[in-house]
């Protein structure tokens, strides 16, 4: 538990990253998925590639994973990639701009080819 406080405190001031940035909408009645569930699944994705440190000259990676295909795309375009919910349905964007749509229960595995490409 003290490794990881560490490492939130050294994350949160800029000196080390651990791997990708998740940010996340706080959902609304627009949103038609688990969100909460789907981060959750993204972070333990993520936990192999977060257990090292990438120096502070690296850029960090920014992935938002954003509830409604309405307001998510645009809300979340200084993310470097994420994904926006609709019904059934995930839409894949780099910079605000759509590259993919897929299906809900495919859309973690999806963005983490993605995101694999990317690190």
């Amino acid at each position: 538990a003290q490794v990881e406080a560490a490492k939130l405190i050294l994350s949160a001031v800029g000196i080390r990253h651990f791997g990708p940035r998740i940010v996340a909408c706080p959902t609304c009645g627009r949103c038609q998925v688990d969100l909460v569930g789907i981060v959750s699944r993204l972070e333990e994705e993520l936990k192999p590639i977060t257990r090292h440190a990438l120096p502070v000259t690296d850029r960090q990676l920014v992935i938002a994973i954003m509830g409604c295909e309405v307001n998510g795309p645009g809300e979340a375009k200084d993310a470097d990639i994420g994904i926006a919910f609709g019904k059934g349905k995930g839409a894949i964007f780099r910079q605000g701009k759509i590259i993919k749509t897929v299906n809900v229960d495919d859309s973690v595995n999806e963005l983490m080819k993605i995101i694999r490409e990317e690190m």
